[in-house]
């Protein structure tokens, strides 16, 4: 059976929630919502639809005025795909960080304690990016982890390469160890920012038919003495 994404994202935990802009009410029909417009109460949890990257940072900049969520609070952003059949717009992920002026070391917003927390795929139309109001803490190096450590995220790539049908369909065709591999250089990166600056080159590569970054190089490297 597959999972709701109210269920993946375990929305249903958040106690007071906002919805903005919701195209249809078959979107998240199965949560009740305190607040369907901007207020003055702060709540824990918003669901935003936008179709270009102005309105991401308009909401983005009115969350942050109105200092809308509670300590720890998410805001989860809709965003038409890039090849969508419903609207003329779309956002590409790439562009995203420099809009909203993502620290890539930390992966804070500029100026706020909204820090970029994941992305998933909504349905065909929309992918949901996630936003966690989050108070800055020191982080503690931990021992590096093995590539078999990594078995588990391989289901995380999969959601992750799902949205593009041909590097999809070469991720499933890889061995479990150039898999793991995969998982294991992009989350071997501490900061979100850099994980998805690595799930977007991931793509490009498996596009190309690569199997792995290291194969990638030494492609690279035999042109140049070519």
């Amino acid at each position: 059976m597959v999972r709701s994404i109210t269920d993946k994202l375990q929305l249903a935990t958040y106690k007071k929630k906002m919805i903005l802009n919701r195209p249809s009410a078959e979107y998240f029909s199965d949560l009740s919502f305190e607040e369907t417009a901007w207020s003055d109460q702060k709540v824990d949890l918003i669901l935003a639809f936008v179709k270009d990257i102005e309105e991401f940072k308009q909401l983005v900049g009115h969350v942050k005025e109105k200092n809308a969520l509670n300590e720890e609070g998410l805001l989860y952003v809709a965003y038409p795909k890039k090849g969508n059949k419903k609207y003329d717009t779309y956002i590409h992920r790439d562009e995203i960080f420099p809009a909203l002026r993502v620290n890539e070391d930390d992966g804070y917003i500029e100026g706020t304690s909204l820090k970029f927390n994941r992305m998933v795929s909504l349905d065909e139309v929309f992918t949901i990016v996630g936003i966690k109001n989050a108070v800055k803490k020191s982080t503690v190096k931990t021992k590096s982890q093995t590539v078999h450590d990594y078995t588990t995220l391989v289901p995380k790539i999969e959601e992750v390469v799902a949205e593009n049908p041909k590097a999809a369909k070469v991720f499933s065709t890889l061995t479990p160890g150039y898999q793991r591999g995969w998982a294991q250089y992009i989350f071997s990166a501490k900061q979100v920012a850099t994980q998805e600056k690595r799930k977007a080159e991931m793509i490009r590569l498996l596009e190309q038919g690569f199997k792995s970054k290291e194969l990638y190089r030494q492609s690279i490297a035999r042109e140049e003495n070519q």
